[in-house]
């Protein structure tokens, strides 16, 4: 799972990772706009093992809880999925109190639904819940910290997106042992609200919908901006979100003091960028188009890896993407099911080539296998680039035949964000 997570994202990155307790018991309090995903990036790259919570309606089985149960995943049950199950988390709770008087660590999504959506929605009240009830059974000793854990996905359902996760520092639950003894309602509620408020101060946020299209669009030629290299696939520098929420930020208040700019300057970006897409273009091209012979020569020279990977590797993506199209029926769950899928054809298939191929040809047969999974993992990386040379060729074309209205398009970018800098809307300097 970790080698597909690192091929399902371009980037990730991992923010605050020191704030997560080496000791002692833990509830990672996080955000969920992508389904198992969310899951599998954290605890695959968690240096702590997790505790996941899942909904109660997969446990229907008896062949799904012993798998589940293998994989440290628990129920709890939702009054939303069935309202008579609800009393089954009194069962259920005793799992996690337990997981935490073994100074464990528990992933709760306490939004307590998955919405692909660049927003923190209303907290359920299962997480400080569990948190009080653990505390309450050892006399607030136990020294239960909650981390609250903001996910930050460029395009959440999509493959070859971006990452950003930020942790939060501690809260420790018995700074609230005062007011749950007092009211144990007014407890949950305050702590509620700190967990939210920190989820809040490292996300993204688009809030309205009504400038949800221009702020991607802001995002957007907020990452052509910036120099982002392809190595490290895994980093812990904070300026790629800094950058992207200092716009979103600068975009809410633009939207909430100044509507009238705010039309005029999105019907702006609106023009620009449809006169891109008329031209088969994208912002990137516009934004980054130099160097792009010495790419060309590169990439031709490492076409030979590109071929044999993706021709090698082709037929168990085309399988995954083949059962995802036809399972997935809403777009929060059709990322977790590609990459879990994709991860299972794979297992498969090198495991059939494996025995086929040092069956026959004994060692020979197995460095052949090692080549075509390490030039799978390069045509993964690859591709990305061809794709971008393939609109640099498109621009080049374009500015063959229709050199002004490249001018044009390249004044308009310039106007774009000088505007929007005038609005505090940084778009990454």
């Amino acid at each position: 799972m970790w080698i597909a997570l690192r091929l399902f994202f371009r980037k990730l990155y991992f923010v605050g990772q020191e704030n997560i307790p080496t000791k002692g018991p833990v509830i990672l309090a996080s955000m969920h706009p992508n389904s198992f995903v969310d899951d599998f990036a954290l605890g695959a790259f968690s240096k702590r093992k997790l505790r996941f919570l899942a909904r109660g309606d997969v446990f229907k089985t008896k062949a799904a809880q012993f798998f589940l149960e293998q994989m440290c995943v628990s129920p709890i049950y939702r009054a939303m999925d069935n309202p008579q199950d609800v009393k089954k988390n009194i069962e259920a709770f005793s799992i996690y109190t337990n997981t935490l008087k073994k100074n464990g660590t528990l992933l709760i999504h306490s939004e307590g639904i998955c919405i692909h959506e660049k927003k923190v929605r209303k907290l359920k009240k299962g997480t400080a819940r569990i948190a009080f009830s653990a505390e309450e059974e050892n006399d607030f000793k136990l020294g239960v910290q909650i981390v609250p854990v903001s996910m930050n996905y460029t395009d959440a359902p999509k493959t070859r997106q971006d990452l950003m996760v930020e942790y939060s520092k501690p809260i420790l639950v018995s700074d609230y042992k005062d007011l749950y003894l007092e009211s144990p309602s007014k407890a949950i509620l305050a702590l509620n609200e700190a967990i939210y408020e920190a989820l809040n101060n490292k996300a993204i946020l688009i809030e309205d919908k009504e400038n949800e299209v221009f702020a991607e669009q802001c995002l957007e030629l907020t990452r052509n901006n910036r120099f982002i290299p392809t190595f490290p696939i895994f980093g812990h520098q904070a300026q790629r979100f800094i950058d992207e929420q200092e716009t979103t930020k600068g975009i809410k208040t633009l939207f909430d003091t100044q509507k009238h700019d705010f039309t005029t300057i999105s019907s702006q970006a609106n023009t620009y960028f449809k006169q891109l897409k008329e031209l088969g273009l994208t912002d990137r091209v516009i934004g980054k188009n130099n160097n792009w012979f010495i790419q060309l020569i590169l990439l031709i020279l490492a076409s030979p890896i590109f071929i044999t990977g993706y021709v090698a590797n082709c037929l168990p993506i085309i399988l995954s993407r083949v059962v995802t199209n036809k399972v997935v029926k809403t777009i929060e769950f059709y990322a977790s099911v590609f990459v879990g899928a994709a991860w299972f054809f794979m297992l498969i298939y090198y495991t059939i080539l494996i025995i086929v191929l040092t069956s026959n040809f004994g060692m020979m047969g197995l460095i052949v296998v090692l080549t075509l999974a390490i030039t799978g993992f390069f045509a993964v990386l690859l591709r990305d680039q061809y794709l971008i040379l393939f609109g640099k060729l498109r621009w080049i074309k374009q500015k063959l035949t229709q050199s002004q209205k490249l001018q044009d398009l390249t004044q308009q970018r310039l106007n774009l964000l000088n505007t929007l800098r005038t609005h505090n809307i940084p778009c990454a300097k």
